[in-house]
């Protein structure tokens, strides 16, 4: 048996995210249906797992996911075979044998996600899928890009989880917080080993209300960085999915250059 790991990218607008669904279309069905038709293998035996769990709407262009299968072919072929077989809103970028112990999500050490938000006062037809637009300027952005810095570091992001987290801890690391500002596009990049459900979206929400001028730099900072009984009482709002773009998961040796970037 052999352990295969892909790097795909997709438009997440018309998927009900990327686990299986019972009756909608997901990333993970879709890919299985292509490599069930390529190897003669069921979804049960290739055992496919994705290194996240976008929700419906959120793209990716650096997901990994691994799958064991019994053939042996090329890296080139699985790449050109499946992508024969995918629609166009779904691509596999590159794929490597890996050994054994390898697990796209349990071994991942960290992910990284982007949100893009458009401020203009018209709809742009060609964006309308990848970002968030905000119909007028933001009047604080630099205190709104302050306040995304200062995300890096271990803090407690419970008032950011929905009630659909997984059942786990709150405390999470942030690795690397940045926000980049260029024309009329306000990119926020964030990475950490993990994120609770709908975490950067609603850390989002917050970071432009600070954009606006409707929420101070201190009290965004309250919502994690002090105990749940003195802060704000400031329930984020949840920023669009089609902002959201999953750019990639990190690994340690030996899989640490796996993947290149794309």
């Amino acid at each position: 048996m052999r352990n295969v790991a892909l790097a795909i990218a997709y438009d997440g607008t018309h998927f009900a995210g990327f686990q299986r669904q019972m009756a909608d279309r997901s990333v993970q069905g879709v890919l299985e249906e292509a490599l069930s038709g390529l190897t003669g293998e069921s979804p049960q035996a290739l055992r496919l797992v994705g290194a996240g769990r976008t929700d419906a709407g959120v793209h990716a262009s650096g997901m990994v996911v691994n799958f064991r299968t019994t053939k042996g072919y090329p890296d080139r072929t699985w790449v050109e075979a499946l992508n024969a077989r995918l629609p166009e809103d779904l691509a596999v970028q590159a794929a490597r044998e890996v050994d054994e112990a390898f697990h796209s999500r349990f071994s991942a050490i960290a992910r990284s996600y982007r949100y893009d938000v458009v401020t203009r006062s018209t709809p742009d037809p060609l964006r309308r899928h990848t970002v968030y637009r905000l119909p007028r300027p933001l009047a604080e952005p630099e205190a709104m890009s302050g306040v995304w810095r200062d995300l890096v570091g271990t803090w407690d992001f419970a008032a950011f989880g929905s009630t659909n987290s997984t059942p786990r801890g709150t405390v999470i690391t942030v690795f690397g917080a940045g926000c980049r500002l260029e024309g009329d596009v306000v990119s926020f990049e964030i990475e950490a080993q993990s994120f609770l459900y709908h975490m950067v979206r609603r850390l989002v929400g917050a970071a432009l209300e600070v954009g606006r001028g409707r929420l101070s730099a201190a009290q965004f900072a309250e919502l994690y960085r002090v105990a749940a009984s003195e802060r704000l009482a400031f329930v984020p709002p949840t920023a669009p999915a089609s902002g959201l773009h999953f750019v990639k998961a990190s690994y340690p040796p030996p899989w640490a250059e796996l993947f290149g970037p794309f």
